[in-house]
Protein backbone atom coordinates (compact mmCIF):
# COMPACT_ATOMS: atom_id res chain seq x y z
CA UNK A 1 0.00 0.00 0.00
CA UNK A 2 1.39 3.69 -0.54
CA UNK A 3 1.93 5.62 1.86
CA UNK A 4 -0.18 8.57 1.71
CA UNK A 5 0.78 11.77 3.43
CA UNK A 6 -0.48 15.83 2.59
CA UNK A 7 3.04 17.08 3.37
CA UNK A 8 4.44 18.65 -0.11
CA UNK A 9 8.21 17.79 0.31
CA UNK A 10 7.02 14.29 0.75
CA UNK A 11 4.18 13.79 -2.00
CA UNK A 12 6.62 15.16 -4.77
CA UNK A 13 8.93 12.05 -4.28
CA UNK A 14 8.97 8.84 -6.00
CA UNK A 15 6.62 6.26 -4.46
CA UNK A 16 9.40 3.68 -3.71
CA UNK A 17 11.23 7.16 -2.15
CA UNK A 18 8.65 8.03 0.24
CA UNK A 19 8.20 4.71 1.48
CA UNK A 20 11.48 4.52 2.18
CA UNK A 21 11.48 7.72 4.23
CA UNK A 22 7.60 6.73 5.48
CA UNK A 23 9.72 4.04 7.25
CA UNK A 24 12.14 6.22 9.28
CA UNK A 25 8.86 8.55 10.70
CA UNK A 26 6.54 8.60 13.40
CA UNK A 27 3.12 10.54 13.04
CA UNK A 28 2.76 12.39 16.10
CA UNK A 29 0.31 15.04 17.39
CA UNK A 30 1.97 17.81 18.56
CA UNK A 31 0.52 20.84 20.94
CA UNK A 32 0.36 24.45 20.70
CA UNK A 33 3.48 25.81 22.25
CA UNK A 34 5.68 22.51 21.99
CA UNK A 35 9.18 23.58 21.44
CA UNK A 36 10.53 20.90 19.08
CA UNK A 37 14.36 22.81 19.41
CA UNK A 38 15.78 25.86 20.16
CA UNK A 39 18.84 28.19 19.31
CA UNK A 40 22.55 26.70 19.51
CA UNK A 41 21.26 22.92 20.53
CA UNK A 42 21.84 20.20 18.34
CA UNK A 43 19.04 19.20 15.83
CA UNK A 44 17.73 15.67 16.95
CA UNK A 45 14.34 15.13 14.91
CA UNK A 46 13.43 16.73 11.59
CA UNK A 47 9.22 17.52 11.35
CA UNK A 48 7.01 17.10 8.27
CA UNK A 49 3.79 18.99 9.31
CA UNK A 50 0.67 17.31 7.79
CA UNK A 51 -1.76 19.67 9.87
CA UNK A 52 0.46 21.52 12.44
CA UNK A 53 2.14 24.94 11.68
CA UNK A 54 5.77 25.26 13.11
CA UNK A 55 7.10 28.86 13.88
CA UNK A 56 11.24 29.72 13.09
CA UNK A 57 11.58 31.93 15.76
CA UNK A 58 14.67 34.96 17.20
CA UNK A 59 14.99 35.77 20.67
CA UNK A 60 16.69 39.16 21.04
CA UNK A 61 18.70 40.61 23.85
CA UNK A 62 16.04 42.46 25.84
CA UNK A 63 14.01 39.28 25.69
CA UNK A 64 11.40 39.84 22.48
CA UNK A 65 10.53 37.40 20.07
CA UNK A 66 9.69 37.83 16.35
CA UNK A 67 8.47 35.02 13.86
CA UNK A 68 11.12 34.87 11.03
CA UNK A 69 9.21 32.29 9.03
CA UNK A 70 6.53 29.82 9.70
CA UNK A 71 6.56 26.08 8.33
CA UNK A 72 3.14 24.09 7.01
CA UNK A 73 2.19 21.05 5.66
CA UNK A 74 4.17 22.66 2.11
CA UNK A 75 7.57 22.44 4.13
CA UNK A 76 9.76 20.58 6.54
CA UNK A 77 12.12 21.45 8.96
CA UNK A 78 15.71 20.72 8.85
CA UNK A 79 16.85 23.56 7.01
CA UNK A 80 20.36 23.34 8.78
CA UNK A 81 20.37 19.61 8.39
CA UNK A 82 19.90 19.96 4.76
CA UNK A 83 22.67 22.30 4.36
CA UNK A 84 25.04 20.12 6.47
CA UNK A 85 24.64 22.00 9.88
CA UNK A 86 23.97 20.20 13.19
CA UNK A 87 23.07 22.68 15.21
CA UNK A 88 19.80 24.93 15.24
CA UNK A 89 20.26 28.67 14.38
CA UNK A 90 16.87 29.75 15.59
CA UNK A 91 14.07 28.38 17.91
CA UNK A 92 11.16 25.74 16.65
CA UNK A 93 7.99 25.56 18.15
CA UNK A 94 4.70 24.37 17.04
CA UNK A 95 2.05 27.66 16.67
CA UNK A 96 -0.90 25.78 15.55
CA UNK A 97 -1.40 22.19 16.99
CA UNK A 98 -1.93 18.88 14.69
CA UNK A 99 0.01 16.24 12.60
CA UNK A 100 3.30 15.73 11.83
CA UNK A 101 5.58 13.02 10.63
CA UNK A 102 8.82 12.90 13.13
CA UNK A 103 12.25 11.56 11.53
CA UNK A 104 15.67 11.02 14.14
CA UNK A 105 17.88 13.88 12.31
CA UNK A 106 20.23 10.79 11.76
CA UNK A 107 17.89 8.66 9.89
CA UNK A 108 17.38 12.24 7.96
CA UNK A 109 20.91 12.79 6.93
CA UNK A 110 21.50 9.05 5.41
CA UNK A 111 18.45 8.90 3.33
CA UNK A 112 19.23 12.04 1.92
CA UNK A 113 22.15 10.77 0.77
CA UNK A 114 20.69 7.64 -0.38
CA UNK A 115 18.41 9.00 -2.52
CA UNK A 116 19.18 11.75 -4.81
CA UNK A 117 15.28 12.45 -5.21
CA UNK A 118 14.79 13.08 -1.29
CA UNK A 119 17.93 15.09 -1.62
CA UNK A 120 16.69 17.41 -4.32
CA UNK A 121 13.22 17.70 -2.65
CA UNK A 122 15.18 19.10 0.42
CA UNK A 123 16.85 21.49 -1.57
CA UNK A 124 13.68 22.87 -3.24
CA UNK A 125 12.48 22.98 0.48
CA UNK A 126 15.47 25.31 1.56
CA UNK A 127 15.08 27.69 -1.72
CA UNK A 128 11.57 27.90 -0.61
CA UNK A 129 11.46 28.53 3.11
CA UNK A 130 14.22 31.08 2.89
CA UNK A 131 12.45 32.93 -0.03
CA UNK A 132 9.44 33.33 2.34
CA UNK A 133 12.34 34.68 4.83
CA UNK A 134 13.23 37.07 2.46
CA UNK A 135 9.48 37.99 1.35
CA UNK A 136 8.77 38.37 5.25
CA UNK A 137 11.53 40.77 6.02
CA UNK A 138 10.70 43.06 3.12
CA UNK A 139 7.31 42.64 4.05
CA UNK A 140 7.82 43.92 7.61
CA UNK A 141 9.75 47.16 6.00
CA UNK A 142 7.43 48.31 3.29
CA UNK A 143 3.83 47.32 4.17
CA UNK A 144 1.70 48.68 7.29
CA UNK A 145 0.55 46.86 9.85
CA UNK A 146 -2.84 45.91 8.58
CA UNK A 147 -1.58 44.86 5.20
CA UNK A 148 0.77 42.50 7.30
CA UNK A 149 -1.85 41.04 9.62
CA UNK A 150 -4.33 40.16 7.17
CA UNK A 151 -1.04 38.61 5.43
CA UNK A 152 -0.52 36.70 8.21
CA UNK A 153 -3.83 35.52 8.71
CA UNK A 154 -4.13 34.47 5.05
CA UNK A 155 -1.16 32.33 5.48
CA UNK A 156 -2.13 30.37 8.84
CA UNK A 157 -5.93 29.68 6.86
CA UNK A 158 -4.25 27.85 4.17
CA UNK A 159 -2.36 25.77 6.61
CA UNK A 160 -5.26 25.39 9.39
CA UNK A 161 -8.09 24.02 6.06
CA UNK A 162 -10.35 27.05 6.58
CA UNK A 163 -10.58 26.38 10.45
CA UNK A 164 -11.40 29.16 12.97
CA UNK A 165 -7.45 29.89 14.78
CA UNK A 166 -6.99 30.57 18.46
CA UNK A 167 -5.01 33.55 18.55
CA UNK A 168 -4.92 36.37 21.22
CA UNK A 169 -3.73 40.24 20.28
CA UNK A 170 -0.48 39.60 22.33
CA UNK A 171 0.18 36.78 20.54
CA UNK A 172 0.16 38.62 17.44
CA UNK A 173 1.98 40.96 18.54
CA UNK A 174 5.14 38.90 19.67
CA UNK A 175 4.56 36.88 16.12
CA UNK A 176 4.43 40.27 13.55
CA UNK A 177 6.90 42.58 16.05
CA UNK A 178 4.48 45.10 16.46
CA UNK A 179 2.51 47.06 19.78
CA UNK A 180 -0.33 45.18 21.20
CA UNK A 181 -2.49 48.37 20.73
CA UNK A 182 -0.93 48.09 17.17
CA UNK A 183 -2.54 44.91 16.59
CA UNK A 184 -5.80 45.58 18.30
CA UNK A 185 -6.60 48.19 15.74
CA UNK A 186 -5.92 46.65 12.52
CA UNK A 187 -7.58 43.56 13.46
CA UNK A 188 -10.60 46.04 14.70
CA UNK A 189 -10.20 47.32 10.76
CA UNK A 190 -10.21 44.40 9.36
CA UNK A 191 -13.70 43.11 11.26
CA UNK A 192 -15.53 46.66 10.68
CA UNK A 193 -14.97 46.07 7.35
CA UNK A 194 -16.11 42.33 7.39
CA UNK A 195 -13.31 40.48 6.20
CA UNK A 196 -12.81 38.66 9.76
CA UNK A 197 -14.78 37.49 12.80
CA UNK A 198 -12.65 38.37 15.79
CA UNK A 199 -13.94 37.38 19.47
CA UNK A 200 -12.38 35.97 22.58
CA UNK A 201 -8.96 34.80 20.58
CA UNK A 202 -11.18 33.08 18.37
CA UNK A 203 -10.53 34.26 14.46
CA UNK A 204 -12.08 33.42 11.56
CA UNK A 205 -11.94 34.66 7.99
CA UNK A 206 -14.94 35.51 6.93
CA UNK A 207 -14.50 37.04 3.88
CA UNK A 208 -11.30 35.72 1.69
CA UNK A 209 -11.35 37.68 -1.23
CA UNK A 210 -11.67 40.84 0.47
CA UNK A 211 -8.80 40.10 2.79
CA UNK A 212 -6.32 38.84 0.15
CA UNK A 213 -7.03 42.12 -1.05
CA UNK A 214 -6.71 44.50 1.96
CA UNK A 215 -3.32 42.33 2.60
CA UNK A 216 -0.17 43.09 0.39
CA UNK A 217 1.12 41.29 -2.39
CA UNK A 218 3.50 39.28 -0.30
CA UNK A 219 0.81 36.45 0.16
CA UNK A 220 0.57 36.15 -3.26
CA UNK A 221 4.54 36.27 -4.23
CA UNK A 222 4.72 33.81 -1.49
CA UNK A 223 1.78 31.27 -2.34
CA UNK A 224 3.02 31.18 -6.17
CA UNK A 225 7.13 30.09 -4.79
CA UNK A 226 6.03 27.58 -3.05
CA UNK A 227 3.59 26.27 -6.30
CA UNK A 228 6.56 26.77 -8.69
CA UNK A 229 9.72 25.13 -6.22
CA UNK A 230 7.39 22.30 -4.86
CA UNK A 231 4.71 21.67 -7.16
CA UNK A 232 1.89 19.45 -6.34
CA UNK A 233 1.88 16.09 -8.20
CA UNK A 234 -0.36 15.31 -10.61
Amino acid sequence: MTFETNNRVLKILPDDVREAVAEKCERVELEGGTVLARAGERTNTVHFPESCVISTLQTYSDGSIIEMGNIGCEACSGVNLTLGYADQLNTNEIQVAGAALEMPAESFTTLKEAHRDFERALFSNVQAVFYQIMVSGGCNGAHDSKQRLARWLLTMNDRNDGETMHLTHEFLAQILGLRRATVTNAASDLQQAGLIEYSRGRVTISDHEGLRQASCECYDLVRKAYESILPEPG
